[in-house]
């Protein structure tokens, strides 16, 4: 491959857009071409350009992925898709992300745990991991909260939701059905649910009386 042009970025001084055989091929940091001698007619090979390219790119897409987690926590997934979507190549996001999770700043398991904490009060464990799931937290990480779930939590929750939907409704055996969908798509599990009827239904009968 024959570099056939090196364009300095307008946005960024710091770096360059590098084109190879007349096509746009990457942007790399303004240094390294300088370091590595990188020059308009240089026939380069390409594992000698990716081990440049992996130079230039780690310390950054690291620092981005540092500045995203001090502001929110995320899974291994998001900062994956966070790097991709900027550029960075599979090398580099790999690499940045062992870091992460060596250094103990990434960790699905955590996050779940974390996320199923700040949640459990509005919503049953089933939704939450559903949601985990979407973010890719995987199921061996996923385990965390099913060992961990507070069933007295969750049943209050479960209750509290009844209650607020069942303000000023009849309650008959339609409503019923109704109540028991609007649980199970909040993620209750059976047993919640059917304590949640048992619930409405004595509601129910004490009108009645």
């Amino acid at each position: 491959m024959k570099v056939t042009d090196i364009i300095d970025q307008k946005k960024n001084k710091d770096r360059v857009n590098l084109f190879l055989d007349g096509a746009y091929y990457c942007s790399i940091a303004a240094r390294l071409v300088e370091e590595r001698r990188v020059y308009i007619g240089l026939e380069i090979d390409g594992r000698e350009l990716e081990r440049i390219i992996f130079e230039s790119d780690r310390q950054k897409a690291y620092d981005m992925a540092c500045a995203y987690l001090s502001k929110r926590a995320a899974t291994v997934r998001t900062i994956e898709s966070k790097l991709f979507e900027r550029g960075f190549g599979r090398a580099v996001v790999e690499y940045v992300t062992e870091k992460l999770k060596d250094y103990g700043f990434l960790d699905d398991r955590e996050f779940a745990l974390d996320y199923y904490e700040a949640r459990k009060d509005g919503c049953g464990i089933r939704k939450i991991a559903s949601k985990l799931k979407e973010k890719g937290v995987s199921e061996k990480d996923l385990s965390a909260i099913y060992e961990n779930e507070d069933r007295e939590c969750a049943l209050k929750g479960a209750l509290k939701a009844t209650k607020k939907h069942m303000a000023g409704k009849t309650v008959d055996e339609k409503y019923l059905a109704r109540l028991y969908r609007f649980l199970l798509s909040r993620g209750y599990d059976g047993e919640i649910v059917s304590a949640c009827l048992a619930y409405a239904r004595g509601k129910r009968d004490e009108d009645l009386d």
